[in-house]
C-alpha cells in the first residue's frame, strides 16, 4: 500500500513540475497575461482537469512558482551577519553572496521575469519584502545610518545587480559578481556599520 502512495506522490511531483516547467517557457514566450490554462494544458500534454487538481488558476501557479523560488534565494542567505572580532568578514560574505548568485543562475529567466515584474504583479516588491524581512534579521541595532534606510539602500542595491547581471545575460561569474559587490560593501561598510568595524 505505501509503494503505491509514494508512486501517487512522485505522479503528483512529476505533473506539477511539468506544469510549472510549460508555464515558465510561456511566460518566456507570450508573457504572463496572454497565458491561459488551455495553453498551459496543451504545452504540457495535459487535461484541463489535471490543471485544477492542483492549481485554481494561473495567478494561484504564478504565486507558487514565486513563492518557492523566493524562498530558495532568502533560505540560500545565512542567517547571521557575517561578523568575526567586530569586523565583517568579507570571504564568508563572498562564499555565501556566490551561493545565493548561482541560486539566481539555476532559474534566471524566472528570477528575470520576478525582478522586472514586466506586468506588474507585485512581484518585485514581494522579493524586495522577503529580502528586507532577512536582512532585518542580520543587521545590527545600531547604525550610523538609518536603520529603515540602511535596509532599504542594502535591498534595492542587491536587487538591482541582480537585475543587471540577468539582463546581461550573466556576463561575469557569480564568483567575480559577489567578489565586486562584497568589495563594494567593504569599502561603504567602513563608515556606514557603527561597531562592526
Amino acid at each position: 500500500m505505501q509503494q503505491l502512495s509514494t508512486h501517487l506522490d512522485l505522479r503528483v511531483v512529476k505533473t506539477k513540475n511539468l506544469i510549472q516547467s510549460t508555464f515558465i517557457e510561456l511566460i518566456k514566450q507570450e508573457g504572463f497575461k496572454k497565458i491561459t490554462i488551455n495553453d498551459i494544458s496543451r504545452s504540457a500534454n495535459i487535461n484541463r482537469s489535471t490543471f485544477y487538481l492542483h492549481y485554481t488558476d494561473k495567478y494561484d501557479l504564478l504565486n507558487q512558482i514565486v513563492d518557492r523560488n523566493i524562498d530558495q534565494i532568502i533560505n540560500s542567505i545565512p542567517r547571521q551577519l557575517h561578523v568575526t572580532n567586530n569586523a565583517l568578514d568579507y570571504d564568508t560574505f563572498a562564499v555565501d553572496l556566490d551561493r545565493t548568485l548561482k541560486v539566481v543562475a539555476t532559474n534566471d529567466k524566472l528570477y528575470e521575469f520576478i525582478l522586472n515584474d514586466p506586468e506588474s504583479l507585485g512581484l518585485a516588491q514581494k522579493i524586495e519584502k522577503a529580502l528586507q524581512q532577512r536582512l532585518d534579521k542580520l543587521m545590527p541595532e545600531e547604525t550610523l545610518v538609518t536603520r529603515d534606510l540602511l535596509l532599504e539602500i542594502v535591498s534595492s542595491i542587491y536587487l538591482s545587480v541582480i537585475r543587471w547581471w540577468l539582463a546581461h545575460d550573466m556576463k561575469y561569474s557569480s564568483k567575480f559578481l559577489a567578489k565586486e559587490l562584497v568589495h563594494f560593501f567593504e569599502l561603504g561598510s567602513k563608515s556606514i556599520l557603527k561597531g562592526t568595524l
